[in-house]
């Protein structure tokens, strides 16, 4: 978990500049797959690109704290509480950073989506933690 959090917080010190050729490099090899199986390809952009790699990564994270905090059968409230800290503090962390690199800027709506993606992962672990126990 600690080094997914570090991860995150490490690309977003990366300026702007290069953020940017790195997501537009994923863009076209993704429309260059599509365009290979005979898909429409347009509608990958790089907004897409960049949102749906902040919801996955913190998707990832939401469930490595799930794991990390022990979240299984018997869910204690501070487990849940640990959880949510880690959940908001990071992508909040990690849009402070950003308004400090040159290119960059915090964004709240990051924030609430980063929020999104870790809550997604969680509940997801945990839905298959349950299911496995049963």
């Amino acid at each position: 978990m600690v080094l997914m959090m570090l991860f995150i917080w490490g690309n977003s010190l990366v300026p702007g500049s290069e953020s940017g050729s790195l997501s537009l490099s994923v863009v076209q090899a993704v429309r260059h797959a599509l365009e290979m199986l005979g898909m429409p390809n347009a509608w990958v952009t790089n907004f897409l690109v960049r949102k749906a790699a902040h919801f996955t990564e913190y998707a990832v994270l939401g469930v490595l704290a799930t794991n990390a905090f022990g979240l299984c059968r018997r869910v204690q409230p501070w487990q849940v509480l640990a959880v949510c800290i880690v959940l908001v503090l990071t992508p909040s962390i990690d849009e402070t950073i950003q308004l400090f690199v040159s290119g960059r800027s915090g964004q709240l709506s990051d924030v609430l989506l980063d929020c999104c993606g870790g809550v997604t992962g969680a509940v997801v672990a945990a839905l298959i933690r349950t299911r496995r126990a049963r």
